[in-house]
Parts: C-alpha cells; structure tokens; sequence
C-alpha cells in the first residue's frame, strides 16, 4: 500500500535529514527508503542563453520558451520523488485513475493542476504532515511554512534536471542525482505561473505573481525529463490549470 510506504519514506527522511544537509558540500548522494533523493542547495544559472535582439530576430518570442533571460538563482535544500506520481499511487489517495489503459507503474496523466493540488494535500493529511495548500476555488495559497507534499517550483526543477551544473544536460549517461528515466514521458506540472523571467537574480523565486497557464516541464516524447535525449533542461511549456492532457503528469518534492 503507498500509505505504508510513504509513512516508511518520511520516517527515513526525519531519520536521515542532518545527515543529508552535512552531504552538501561532499556532494554525496543520498536517498532515502522509498523513493526520495535529497537535494542540496545551491545557485545555478537558470535559462537559456539567447543572443540579442540585435543579431536575432526571434528574440523575443524564444525567451519565453526557451528559459530567457538567464540569471543568477540560488535554491535552497529540498526532497525530489525519484520518479513522477504513478497510476497506483494516484488511485490510492484519489479512488480512483484518470486513464484506466494505463498499468499501476507508469505515469498518471490526465491530470490537471488543480487536481494535482488537492492530491499533494490528501497524501500530506494521510501521512499526519501539514498540507502546503489551502484551497478556496481556484484560488491557492501555498504556506510556505508546512512540510506535506507539494509540487516543485519551475526553478527546483530546472535545478534537479542540470544536476546543479551550469549546462543543459546534467551528463550523457544516467542521472548524478538519481532521478530516474522515464519510458514514456510525460510533461510535469510546476507551481509557477507560466511568464517571463526577471532579469535580476533571485533566491527560492515562486515564478509570477499572476498569470493565466502554469508551467509544465520535460517531455512527452519517450524520453526522461532529466536526461540529454531531445529535450534541454530549460525548455518551456504551459498548459490551462484546468486541463487533463493526456501527456500531463507530476512528481512530487518536500521542503526541508
């Protein structure tokens, strides 16, 4: 049963936590009995660089999807599922899966923010942590304070996929941090508002205040969101909070 195996995840993460934050500067993987690996903080160059306006004429409509402009960001510690939510695990707290063709180990989809949302809080409520959303509508607070499942900002991602590196790819072979391929790829749900980057640098950044898509990161083409195959970390993409696309799924993180 995931209740069982998450209520064994968490208790292994309290058990491991100091231990994990001494690793940061050994950089030493460290993950814990189910299926999270914790990763240590840092500053990155998040985006993509672009030329100029000067020299490119598709300036400004690639730096919305292509991850410009690059700037300064610095993340601090957090817990990153190895893989995303699967069928199983989602009908488990939700009762029941989006897509009924799909075996319990591959990837929900089907799912929309907001459903994504009120899962992160039934799963945070059966494991006896404090949910991170409060949920009026369609309008969402997330308390930055609780310690329940939540999904990760556009910036943890990107920072999870390049390893902490300062390239696109994290390596050509499989992932320094563990986090896993996936064989049929889905897109995956972020927290921030799908807009323009700030040119200044920013630390823990929650994306736009406001905004009308949510962004989605990786793939859907059959390959890992983590691995140099056709797609490049800071790649971009949105979809309507409201949708359950068919190649939209989600994988979960936890603050320290």
């Amino acid at each position: 049963m995931i209740v069982l195996a998450l209520t064994v995840l968490f208790a292994a993460c309290a058990g491991t936590a100091a231990g994990n934050r001494s690793a940061e500067g050994g950089h030493r993987l460290r993950i814990t009995a189910d299926n999270m690996v914790y990763i240590p903080g840092g500053t990155f160059m998040m985006g993509r660089f672009l030329p100029g306006p000067d020299v490119n004429p598709y300036y400004e409509s690639q730096k919305l999807v292509s991850g410009g402009p690059q700037r300064s960001v610095t993340l601090s510690s957090f817990y990153m599922a190895l893989r995303p939510v699967t069928q199983k695990e989602y009908q488990e707290i939700m009762g029941s899966r989006p897509d009924s063709s799909r075996d319990d180990n591959r990837p929900v989809v089907l799912v929309s923010w907001f459903d994504v949302i009120e899962f992160c809080n039934r799963l945070s409520q059966r494991e006896g942590l404090t949910p991170v959303y409060s949920i009026n509508g369609t309008d969402i607070i997330w308390n930055r304070n609780a310690n329940g499942y939540r999904l990760p900002t556009e910036a943890e991602w990107e920072f999870a996929a390049r390893a902490g590196t300062n390239t696109p790819f994290p390596s050509d072979g499989s992932h320094p941090w563990a986090l896993e391929a996936i064989p049929m790829g889905v897109f995956e749900w972020c927290w921030d508002w799908f807009a323009l980057y700030p040119d200044e640098a920013e630390t823990n950044p929650l994306g736009a205040a406001s905004g009308t898509h949510r962004v989605i990161r990786g793939d859907d083409g059959g390959y890992s969101t983590c691995e140099p195959r056709g797609v490049v970390s800071t790649l971009r993409n949105r979809n309507n909070p409201s949708e359950r696309g068919g190649s939209l799924g989600f994988r979960l993180v936890r603050s320290i």
